[in-house]
């Protein structure tokens, strides 16, 4: 009995540690946070497409996982204010730490480590200076080319000879004139003259730019509209808009200006003559590598100091800091009241949020709810409403996004070449239609047919404006991919109103019954960004260069600031998207693209703070 009774004390023990350890394990997928990938997602009662359909979720919504079931999973959501279980598939769900409100860690005190440097390119541009004298006796203007420039109360008229520089080129009634510099009575002085009263003496070229050929520009072998035109392989060389070019010399002819040209075409160097109305002078472009220290604790938290981050900031970036040293966080500060800007974004229709949202995300405003029929009014599509200043608080308040999984919606979007990479890019196109595609299109220079890779487009595009390819490939994403398989008519070039007509960035596609034909009908329209965008390699390095020009070169450089423009060209409008959650969504996708390059990248991210904010982040709807 003795030892029946140690034998069965012992199975106890063993028992109670089973039990322990089972009650202590990891489930898998419990609580786990998956944000949906596809534009938009069904959720199906069961494990299969042959079940019914509950309800859709946009892009960027996120979802609680209870149980993984081969290629599906089971997820709860809220349906009508009512706790519900649904199936959605797992290749449409990226599982990511769920974002939280700004994390509170204890910072241990640790030995300064010896700086660290990496490097990162900066883009500068060279001011234009070209040295030039003047060819025939000049009188000199201010830059309406219509008043006379007075020096010292006396009209000024440049003698045949004299030594200047062009600085600049405005074009006034079609007709084109030079802001020049030179000496005058041993100061330097600024005015604007004709250019056909300046010559070039070029020692070494000028940067220029083809601007203003609506078709293409034909080169000619000699200055003058009488010379033969230039021919490569029996064809006369065209020259398209916004191509690079430099002027080797400059010459008057027929009481016009022809400069000689030198640029690349069909892969060779070309030399011939055009008008000087269709050449536009530029900013020499200089990219310098820069070294960047990883700083120490010391040295960072002064710096946090210094640019005046609150304290409901810093325990976030803190955390940020020590595990990715070569970051950069810069305060960026509109000087506009925190209440003022939720206001202004808070304006009926232009936010945006999915209708399959609970209640509490959804605005409840007058003109937004119906309140008789318990439906909300539809702004966009079929499932866009608006959404409730909760829910735009959250979203706008930066403090609940400082992770390493949302913080890219502030990062600054110049082209890094050293690491945005194009295995990057091929991360982003994952799970979509253009993973691995190659598409045909006719070349810009010499129009021969060409393949190339949506990959290799999005870097040509990244190379031609200026901006991130990540941001770019992660905006064609959001913006036109409707499955792994599918996108919108936007980029199909069949759609029935606009036909051989792209559109990749969906740029025009304001809100309306049909977003689609009215982006495709500016796609068609005009001539600025290599437009008509009638094949997939003018659309997207076309689309780009206006995402460069109009957003990112006029300050709204963070994904941020083009969902939430706070900057002082047209405050609280020109915002790309309406989507509320678009900004957070894009942010995932790029952090995404840079896995296993976050350690050692240079990053910089521009991070908005407001006047009189509220104390602590403003916490999610519930």
């Amino acid at each position: 009995m003795k030892i029946k009774s140690k034998v069965l004390a012992v199975w106890l023990i063993v028992l109670c540690l089973i039990g322990f350890l089972w009650c202590n394990q990891d489930v898998s997928h419990a609580n786990t946070t998956g944000v949906v990938t596809a534009t938009s997602l069904n959720v199906r009662s069961g494990a299969g497409t042959s079940y019914s359909v509950l309800t859709t979720l946009a892009n960027g919504t996120e979802v609680t996982i209870v149980e993984t079931l081969d290629s599906w999973y089971k997820i709860t959501l809220t349906i009508n204010d009512e706790e519900t279980i649904g199936y959605v598939s797992k290749q449409y769900i990226a599982i990511e730490t769920a974002a939280t409100a700004t994390p509170t860690p204890t910072v241990a005190p640790t030995a300064t480590p010896a700086p660290q440097v990496t490097y990162r390119n900066v883009t500068t541009y060279k001011e234009i200076s070209v040295a030039s004298k003047i060819l025939k006796d000049a009188k000199l203007y201010k830059k309406d080319g219509v008043t006379r420039r007075k020096i010292s109360k006396k009209y000024v008229t440049l003698k045949k000879g004299k030594s200047v520089k062009i600085t600049g080129e405005k074009l006034i009634a079609g007709k084109k004139w030079f802001r020049i510099t030179f000496t005058y009575k041993k100061k330097q002085q600024t005015a604007y003259v004709r250019n056909t009263y300046v010559k070039m003496t070029l020692k070494k070229s000028a940067n220029a730019q083809i601007f203003n050929v609506k078709s293409a520009g034909k080169i000619r072998q000699k200055a003058g509209s009488k010379a033969a035109y230039l021919k490569v392989e029996n064809k006369i060389v065209k020259v398209p808009k916004g191509t690079t070019v430099q002027i080797i010399k400059d010459k008057l002819t027929e009481k016009k200006k022809w400069y000689k040209l030198s640029f690349t075409y069909k892969g060779k160097t070309v030399k011939g003559f055009l008008n000087s109305k269709y050449v536009k002078l530029t900013k020499k472009k200089i990219t310098k590598k820069v070294a960047v220290v990883a700083m120490s604790e010391a040295e960072f938290e002064k710096s946090l100091t210094d640019q005046g981050f609150p304290e409901s900031y810093k325990a976030s970036l803190r955390v940020l800091h020590k595990k990715y040293p070569y970051w950069q966080f810069k305060a960026y500060r509109p000087g506009i009241e925190w209440s003022e800007a939720l206001t202004n974004e808070s304006k009926l229709g232009v936010n945006l949020i999915s209708n399959s949202k609970s209640a509490a995300w959804k605005s409840k405003e007058k003109g937004a709810y119906d309140a008789a029929t318990g439906t909300w009014k539809v702004f966009d599509g079929s499932t866009w409403v608006a959404a409730s200043k909760e829910a735009i608080a959250y979203y706008m308040d930066p403090r609940n996004f400082l992770n390493e999984r949302s913080i890219f919606q502030f990062e600054s979007l110049e082209y890094q070449s050293q690491y945005q990479t194009k295995s990057g890019i091929k991360v982003i196109l994952a799970n979509t239609p253009f993973n691995g595609a190659k598409f045909a299109y006719k070349d810009l220079n010499s129009g021969a047919d060409t393949t190339i890779t949506y990959i290799n487009a999005f870097v040509a595009a990244a190379k031609s404006s200026g901006v991130s390819p990540y941001h770019l490939a992660s905006r064609v994403k959001q913006e036109v991919v409707t499955s792994a398989t599918t996108t919108s008519s936007a980029v199909t070039g069949i759609h029935s109103k606009y036909p051989g007509i792209y559109n990749f960035y969906n740029i025009g596609a304001t809100s309306s019954s049909d977003p689609v034909s009215n982006g495709l009908k500016w796609a068609k329209t005009g001539t600025t960004y290599l437009r008509p965008w009638t094949d997939r390699y003018r659309s997207i390095v076309g689309g780009a260069q206006y995402i460069g020009t109009s957003y990112i070169n006029k300050g709204q450089n963070t994904v941020y600031l083009q969902k939430f423009n706070l900057t002082e060209n047209n405050r609280y409008s020109h915002q790309y998207m309406t989507n509320v959650e678009a900004a957070y969504s894009e942010a995932i996708k790029t952090k995404t693209a840079y896995a296993e390059m976050m350690d050692q990248s240079p990053l910089v991210f521009s991070i908005p703070i407001f006047e009189n904010m509220p104390e602590t982040a403003c916490a999610a709807p519930q």
